[in-house]
């Protein structure tokens, strides 16, 4: 049974040396269509998506959620047949040429030379480099634990720890900055594009998007708290939200940001603006709340409680104005990746407190009009889950797009033309 590689090249400049896998959008055995997205990995600039190149069956995966892969090492093996159950997949021919076609083979190999060497630049993980920067570490004087002497977290933290008893041995107390773990990376050089998902979504719904950006657009796509990777934290209130994201943008050193925000999304966009953490440059807000009471509860009820692909099926396409908008397979992939968070009981809490007795719980109007940055609204003429007539609470300096034909989820039913707004947003705004 021949097999094709899944693998990422480097783009993140000389020092990005591996990738962390962040999440599989499936498992093996599962079929595949070509753009279907496979994994996400998270780069030394942003996470990644990286999608099918063809259709098949997803046969191996080889590095899992949480571990760090070479860059060009192959993550796992897409197969033209579906892999009978407890038979290994074979690596084709396109696997075998690969430079890192067995990424066992790779890692028994970097293993082997474990010592770097004097006066070579100091190899080490993105996160390792973030926590040597924030603690004042030379990366040049700590030994690396990890396959080719590279510096790994624990030998930050080990690295640290010595440094605190060495002070409390001579008396002396340990710097703050020594006690705590440090967590912020330094400041980023450039301005990325942050993106937020709407109710019941997750990051994955920019992929169509991201892309058609163009060049030179760097792109951040976060889970909401509840949401997708941070299932396991949920929030009760937008104002909430707005510090656990400011939080994690923080986190990742980020000081300026471009938001784009849909439906929940937008409005957590706008309390962003509002908390005042870093600076925005501008805002692009796909229908999003907070700018009126009414919303579709029911909507938001049947996304949290559907337990069948059909069921799932009838409450997407009220997201749509035309229901063949939707990506063949939308609702079997988005009820899989419900059922894998495990997340069904923090979004009924959430849509709960949020938006109490079928209203929106917060007013983001007074936000919206704060803003003095370059400022877009899109929504869609068909929108049945926050009325359309919510624009019209947009101010004046406010560039107002209403979409014909096109119902509450632009970046899924138009993605070209979201990604062109976005894209004028964020150059209109130098």
């Amino acid at each position: 049974m021949a097999t094709h590689p899944i693998s990422i090249d480097s783009a993140g400049g000389e020092y990005m040396e591996t990738v962390l896998v962040i999440a599989w959008a499936m498992k093996s055995g599962d079929p595949v269509k070509t753009g279907d997205l496979l994994v996400t990995v998270e780069t030394a600039k942003a996470a990644t998506e990286i999608e099918a190149d063809r259709d098949g069956w997803l046969a191996e995966i080889f590095f899992a959620e949480g571990q760090e892969a070479p860059v060009g090492a192959v993550l796992g093996t897409i197969a033209d047949e579906k892999p009978m159950a407890g038979q290994p997949a074979s690596v084709g021919p396109a696997t075998a040429a690969a430079a890192a076609a067995n990424p066992r083979e790779l890692v028994a190999d970097e293993a082997s030379s474990s010592i770097r060497q004097p006066g070579s630049r100091p190899i080490a993980s993105p996160l390792a480099r973030r926590l040597a920067a924030a603690a004042g570490l030379d990366l040049a004087a700590i030994s690396g634990s990890g396959p080719r002497g590279r510096i790994k977290k624990r030998d930050i933290d080990a690295t640290l720890a010595a440094r605190t008893n060495e002070q409390d041995g001579a008396g002396q107390r340990a710097p703050a900055a020594v006690q705590a773990s440090p967590v912020a990376a330094p400041a980023r050089q450039t301005v990325p594009v942050v993106l937020i998902h709407g109710f019941g979504a997750d990051r994955s719904v920019w992929r169509q998007v991201v892309p058609l950006l163009g060049p030179g657009i760097e792109t951040i796509s976060l889970d909401l708290p509840g949401h997708g990777t941070e299932a396991a934290r949920p929030a009760s209130s937008i104002e909430e939200i707005a510090f656990l994201l400011s939080d994690r943008l923080e986190g990742m050193g980020v000081g300026n940001a471009h938001l784009v925000g849909h439906s929940l999304g937008g409005a957590a966009a706008l309390a962003l603006a509002r908390l005042g953490r870093f600076t925005v440059r501008s805002v692009t807000l796909l229908a999003p709340g907070g700018l009126g009471p009414e919303i579709n509860a029911g909507f938001l009820a049947g996304l949290a409680r559907a337990t069948t692909v059909q069921a799932l099926e009838r409450w997407l396409a009220v997201m749509v104005g035309d229901p063949s908008a939707l990506p063949v397979g939308y609702a079997q992939a988005a009820l899989r990746q419900l059922e894998k968070t495990g997340n069904r009981d923090a979004l009924t809490a959430m849509a709960e407190s949020l938006f109490p007795d079928g209203t929106q719980g917060f007013d983001l109007a007074g936000a919206l009009g704060e803003l003095a940055v370059p400022t877009r609204l899109i929504w869609g003429r068909l929108d049945r889950v926050i009325p359309v007539a919510h624009a019209a609470r947009a101010p004046g300096f406010t560039a107002v797009h209403l979409l014909d034909g096109i119902g509450h989820a632009p970046q899924i039913e138009a993605p070209a033309l979201t990604a062109r707004l976005i894209a004028e947003t964020v150059r209109s705004a130098g």
